[in-house]
């Protein structure tokens, strides 16, 4: 695989515990950026081009973070940087956050999945990884 057709994943999560069990999930060999706050997510964003992207919405824990920006903000940059082979799965908590997101990033052409992080989508977010980066 050359360097141009790396897949590269974003997580965008501000709590540190709910990262690690959604990065114990990623297999070892794929590369991804994990951001702590929206406005990370974003300069991220406007920098690299992503093949997938685990989007949180509430991202008020990180000590960077602007209360301003959220999920859905982050999901406006998305549709703006990134290209609509990007793959979209919101692990968010707060229904009518992620729900918001998910409207914004489908009708831009995204393909979004959604399943609040619990114990119970550590399957549905191995499954879109699998899809995602063809490991099945």
């Amino acid at each position: 695989m050359t360097e141009d057709h790396k897949k590269v994943l974003l997580l965008v999560e501000d709590d540190d515990r709910r990262a690690a069990a959604i990065k114990a999930c990623i297999p070892p060999d794929i590369h991804y950026v994990w951001t702590k706050s929206a406005g990370a997510a974003v300069g991220v964003l406007r920098r690299d081009k992503f093949s997938g992207i685990m989007l949180d919405f509430d991202l008020y824990r990180s000590a960077h973070a602007d209360g301003r920006l959220t999920g859905e903000s982050v999901a406006a940059v998305i549709c703006e940087t990134q290209g609509r082979a990007c793959e979209i799965f919101i692990h968010s908590q707060n229904p009518s956050g992620a729900r918001r997101t998910f409207e914004l990033l489908k009708q831009s052409g995204f393909s979004v999945e959604q399943c609040p992080w619990s114990a119970e989508a550590v399957k549905p977010l191995k499954c879109w990884l699998d899809e995602l980066l063809d490991l099945s």
